[in-house]
């Protein structure tokens, strides 16, 4: 007699139950799909994703120990789902469907949505339109939230999709708000965010990665009650895939959506391995069988970016910064010395940390990772004193760190303790000064730090012309209470054209994404910048975007420390952008985004950990 297991989905779990299957066979199943579950000699739980990705094995098991398995109709519906959308991807990945202006137009006649879309937002539209799932890695501005809109009314209309749920920063949820309004006219979709236990009686309904996680089950309920968009908006945030808490939840929603869509700038921001919890997203458990895995390996081969760009070309589309027909930005590196003190305490720092090399590679990389060099570097190439003071609440996790461990006696500490009583950081000398150049022309600023600890000095040297400041601890309206102070009151005084507010101090962990900025200021400076690629090339945009005049300049500076790990961060970054233009076949990234060779003289032209290294050993 045949032995039997069953199978069954419950929320986004399967649960297999043993029956009378030998020990043999469960104990496999055992070490295939892990150990979940309360009784595990009777039950197992595990994820639809990796049912999914061991469907083949699953089979070939089954054969050898004479099992047969019995579906519940739920998780069979859902494996015949996905099942369609592997064939589905096949047929798409040889032949690369596309609808014309005219089906698209065809697609869109006699619906809610009414905004006149320019030729390049059709083209991309018409590709969706043909994808059961698709990627839209356009440059921010482009108008990718107004594309998603429309793919949501065309499915809509065509019977796939009743509703959608939005993933998204807190600082996108105004552009949604602001997009139904522009797109849709008539009986509108009403919009709501998630910012409590229920989820809003709405048919589009915003939630933040952070509370995507929290409030998972209820959201998995809502969105297996009527079929569902689910679109991931900064889908970048969710890269670490199944080894972080954004990319589990998302994951695991997925099989639940009948279409999903991911919208980023930055898709591969630091390698191209970035792009396989993406692309498991959009098609699950197919990133591995799509992306050549000789390909994401670190460091990147020369030609790393070109195979990538050749297996995912059919499955996204992007608009260009050249499709925008924007004026050029002026990019420009000021490299300022530092000062004599400055100077000093970071060739202590530096010396401090060169008799810390003799680790193998991997530990170096953990090293790395952990953020303590570099944030240390960073601080001493910007602003000595924040050695004495670390991080606080206010600032992104990767930069929590302690004050500088060094012994109170030291000649290290002794000139950070009176690095503020003697000297003001030569880079902030220089940040003043175009600021009031700026301000005597009648231009905003808007300045980026990574440090909130800065954010907080610059506001008091710059007092004279009112900063707005927008970071970790200045809240959205949707999560502040009566007495704060909110992101959108920030900016509404920077975007005041009459006001006193003559500069926006910003934090890029709290508005690279989701803020246009391009009607208010036309300059920006960067203070300092860290390895985040991705974080820098959005932040970019919130000023040279879609909706310029022609005769606006825009105008970006990029203060460099000589001598200090600021150079060894602004080579990397140029190298990372120039990998990722590769693979979505797109040089903008590069021309557009960052300043031309011979404003660096000589880069520094190596990997982020051996430049880093060669740095502290002096070497480069």
């Amino acid at each position: 007699m045949t032995a039997r297991l069953s199978l069954a989905l419950r929320g986004t779990t399967v649960r297999a139950t043993r029956n009378d299957v030998p020990d043999a066979f469960w104990f496999t199943l055992l070490s295939e799909w892990g150990t979940g579950g309360a009784d595990v000699s009777r039950h197992l739980d595990t994820t639809v994703d990796r049912v999914l990705r061991r469907t083949d094995w699953l089979k070939r098991a089954c054969e050898q120990f004479v099992v047969s398995i019995d579906w519940d109709d739920a998780l069979s519906s859902l494996m015949r789902s996905l099942q369609q959308d592997r064939v589905r991807l096949r047929t798409i990945l040889a032949e690369g469907p596309a609808l014309d202006a005219a089906q698209v137009q065809e697609r869109l006649s006699g619906t809610r949505f009414t905004r006149t879309l320019r030729p390049f937002q059709v083209r991309d539209l018409g590709k969706l339109l043909a994808l059961d799932n698709g990627a839209n890695f356009s440059v921010p501005g482009a108008g990718k939230t107004t594309v998603a809109l429309a793919t949501y009314e065309a499915e809509r209309i065509a019977g796939r999709v009743a509703q959608m749920l939005v993933v998204a920063p807190l600082s996108a949820f105004e552009a949604w708000k602001d997009g139904i309004n522009d797109c849709f006219d008539g009986a509108k979709p009403t919009i709501a965010s998630v910012t409590g236990d229920t989820i809003p009686n709405a048919e589009i309904v915003l939630v933040n990665y952070h509370r995507l996680d929290n409030r998972f089950d209820a959201l998995a309920a809502w969105a297996r009650e009527r079929p569902t968009l689910l679109l991931l908006d900064e889908a970048h945030r969710m890269k670490r895939g199944w080894d972080g808490a954004f990319g589990t939840a998302c994951l695991n929603m997925a099989p639940l959506a009948a279409r999903r869509d991911i919208l980023t700038g930055t898709p591969a921001p630091q390698s191209p391995g970035d792009l396989t919890a993406l692309i498991d997203f959009l098609w699950p458990g197919q990133a591995r069988r799509i992306l050549p895995q000789d390909a994401l390996s670190l460091p990147a081969a020369p030609d790393a970016g070109q195979r990538v760009a050749e297996a995912i070309r059919p499955l996204f589309v992007r608009t260009k910064k050249s499709d925008l027909e924007l004026r050029d930005p002026q990019l420009r590196v000021v490299t300022v010395d530092p000062s004599e003190l400055q100077s000093q305490i970071y060739a202590a720092l530096r010396d401090r940390y060169s008799g810390a090399l003799a680790v193998s590679m991997n530990d170096r990389a953990r090293l790395v990772r952990m953020g303590a060099v570099v944030m240390y570097l960073l601080e001493a190439a910007t602003n000595p004193k924040l050695l004495s003071a670390g991080s606080t609440a206010d600032d992104v996790d990767e930069f929590r760190h302690p004050p500088l461990d060094v012994p109170p006696d030291s000649t290290l500490w002794e000139l950070i303790r009176r690095y503020n009583q003697y000297e003001t950081p030569t880079k902030f000398e220089q940040l003043a000064r175009i600021v009031h150049e700026n301000a005597e022309q009648g231009r905003k600023t808007l300045v980026w730090t990574n440090f909130v600890r800065n954010i907080h000095t610059l506001k008091r040297l710059l007092s004279r012309y009112e900063p707005a400041t927008i970071y970790g601890a200045i809240p959205p309206e949707a999560s502040a209470s009566e007495s704060d102070v909110t992101r959108e009151q920030e900016l509404a005084r920077f975007r005041d054209k009459d006001g006193p507010c003559k500069v926006l101090l910003a934090n890029p962990a709290a508005m690279s994404e989701g803020v246009s900025l391009h009607h208010d200021a036309h300059d920006a400076v960067y203070l300092d910048r860290t390895f985040n690629a991705g974080q820098y090339l959005q932040s970019l945009d919130r000023i040279h975007r879609l909706g310029l005049k022609p005769d606006d300049e825009t105008r970006i500076t990029f203060l460099v420390t000589r001598g200090t790990v600021d150079e060894v961060i602004d080579a990397r970054v140029k190298a990372k952008a120039t990998l990722l233009g590769e693979m979505l076949d797109d040089p903008d990234i590069e021309t557009m985004a960052l300043p031309s060779n011979d404003q660096y003289g000589d880069p520094v032209d190596v990997q982020d950990l051996e430049a880093l290294f060669r740095h502290l050993r002096g070497e480069g």
